[in-house]
């Protein structure tokens, strides 16, 4: 029997929705957000590369396992979703960090006690805060959304999670795509430096220039058994584009030309286009590259820790130089040491 096209239709939408951000997490973020950035845990451990770096991090931090123990998290099995969403408005604007996931509040709450965490309750919802810090924050809403932040933003969230927010529907629609096609992904809708913005230091006024004309950035960074990485970014006009154009060349031609070894990055890995005032940027590291890498950071940190090629041990103090010589010519002959 034939599959109905606008029942066919409707089943793509909702496998598409499956693999974007979580519309629950878009429902707690402030408003007026204008950057965003996320991280589908998930998706990133069940891709080839993802279950390599798991067991690494498995086997070379156990210090992070017994804290994990310690809040019965398992993060192979309970880390979902990361949402980091800001305003953007000054140098430490409003922001916040969700998390989906599974979560035991109650073991949470009490590994975090001895760090100074205070209790607050909040329409029904506990709310562990330290004074000691402004974004100290965090609140777990039905033990699988964690919250984090300031704590008047946190309290905000909480209030949103009963109406949800409103974005702009272009943000949502981009949002969508951002996180279906990448593993980590990030967006900016609004400028990256504020046009009346200083730069104190003359060595970084030019970058600083170059910073004010970049109106938005997304992007992201999708993990198979190699990395792709791709970024767009989009500036007020042509003029402005061919420069942050020229600008990436000139650094990733020197990125390229000081690399050295069968791993190094090669030239045309990298692919840097410009199209009106829109600037595109595309990576591809393969999974030999990776590898490669990966075995030649391990050789040198075992080296670091080898014996042989311990730190050198001080010097010997100057007590000058003593030559034997016979008694038929000119003996013992002590040079003082030099100064």
């Amino acid at each position: 029997m034939a599959v109905p096209r606008k029942l066919l239709s409707v089943s793509l939408v909702f496998s598409a929705l499956a693999c974007a951000a979580d519309p629950a997490l878009l429902n707690l973020v402030m408003p007026e957000a204008r950057i965003f950035a996320g991280v589908n845990v998930e998706r990133i451990l069940a891709s080839p590369i993802g279950k390599q770096l798991d067991s690494k991090i498995q086997d070379g931090a156990p210090q992070l396992q017994q804290i994990l123990n310690a809040t019965g998290f398992d993060l192979r099995r309970d880390l979902k979703e990361i949402l980091i969403a800001a305003t953007g408005q000054g140098q430490n604007g409003p922001s916040l960090i969700l998390v989906r996931g599974s979560f035991d509040a109650a073991k949470l709450g009490s590994f975090l006690s001895g760090s100074g965490q205070k209790t607050i309750h909040y329409e029904g919802v506990e709310i562990l805060a330290n004074p000691a810090q402004k974004s100290g924050s965090l609140a777990i809403l039905d033990n699988n959304i964690a919250v984090g932040g300031e704590l008047d933003q946190v309290r905000a969230a909480i209030q949103r999670r009963k109406r949800g927010t409103v974005l702009p529907a272009e943000v949502v629609g981009r949002i969508a795509a951002l996180s279906e096609r990448y593993d980590i992904w990030f967006q900016s809708t609004g400028p990256v430096m504020a046009p009346d913005a200083k730069i104190s230091d003359a060595k970084f006024q030019q970058a600083g220039d170059l910073l004010k004309t970049i109106q938005q950035v997304s992007g992201g960074v999708k993990f198979s058994a190699g990395v792709d990485l791709a970024a767009e970014v989009v500036t007020h006009n042509e003029k402005e584009a061919a420069s942050v154009l020229g600008a990436l060349q000139l650094l990733t031609g020197f990125l390229t030309m000081n690399q050295q070894g069968p791993n190094a990055l090669k030239p045309d890995a990298l692919k840097l286009t410009a199209e009106g005032k829109t600037v595109r940027l595309a990576l591809s590291i393969t999974e030999e590259q990776i590898q490669q890498a990966y075995a030649a950071q391990q050789a040198r940190l075992k080296q670091g820790a080898d014996p042989t090629f311990s730190a050198p041990q001080p010097r010997p103090a100057d007590t000058g130089l003593v030559i034997q010589g016979s008694g038929s010519d000119m003996g013992t002959v002590h040079l003082p040491p030099s100064n």
